[in-house]
């Protein structure tokens, strides 16, 4: 008995990551925040100074906005494995998460993000790095990434259409079974 109690007590431990998560998202928050002040000071006090060429603006405002980004996600996935695992939230409908699938989906998504941004930070780099292998080694997970994105919300998708077939199917089973069950009251 005491081991089934503490087997079912161990949801708890996911407080561990929800918690780290919240915080690391906070963080990245405020850093986002620190940067994009930063960012507009720079804008108006004098861009020439710190970005000579000004191409550098959109790739320090995307790698900004990208923080934001991961901020969000974080935040995300920590609401999601409380709702999971701990009890739900009274969230609006997008926020809800139903299955470890849709974090799982969402972290691909960031990761395939996270990968795209540190690419376009390598394209804006003065140096004269070969970026034909930077494009490839950078362009291939994104591929799979993506690839295993799609078959994996095909396979959510098929999965949650037989679940409602047979959710409807049983409804029918049971309407079936108790007007037969009734049609007998009545005849006896």
């Amino acid at each position: 008995m005491k081991i089934v109690r503490f087997i079912a007590g161990m949801h708890f431990f996911v407080l561990i990551p929800v918690i780290g998560l919240a915080i690391a998202a906070c963080i990245l928050f405020i850093k986002g925040g620190v940067d994009i002040v930063h960012f507009i000071w720079e804008l108006i006090t004098g861009m020439t100074e710190t970005y000579p060429e000004g191409e550098n603006v959109i790739v320090e405002l995307v790698e900004t906005v990208h923080l934001f980004l991961v901020g969000t996600v974080l935040f995300l996935t920590s609401f999601g494995l409380y709702q999971l695992f701990i009890q739900p939230l009274p969230l609006p409908g997008w926020l809800k998460v139903n299955n470890i699938e849709e974090l799982e989906l969402n972290l691909v998504g960031l990761t395939i993000v996270v990968l795209g941004v540190n690419f376009l930070s390598v394209i804006f780099e003065p140096e004269g790095e070969n970026l034909a292998i930077y494009g490839i080694g950078y362009a291939l997970p994104i591929a799979a990434l993506s690839y295993f994105m799609g078959v994996r919300s095909r396979v959510t998708k098929q999965s949650s259409r037989e679940e409602e077939s047979l959710k409807e199917i049983g409804e029918a089973i049971s309407s079936n079974s108790e007007s037969s069950w009734l049609s007998k009251e009545k005849k006896d």
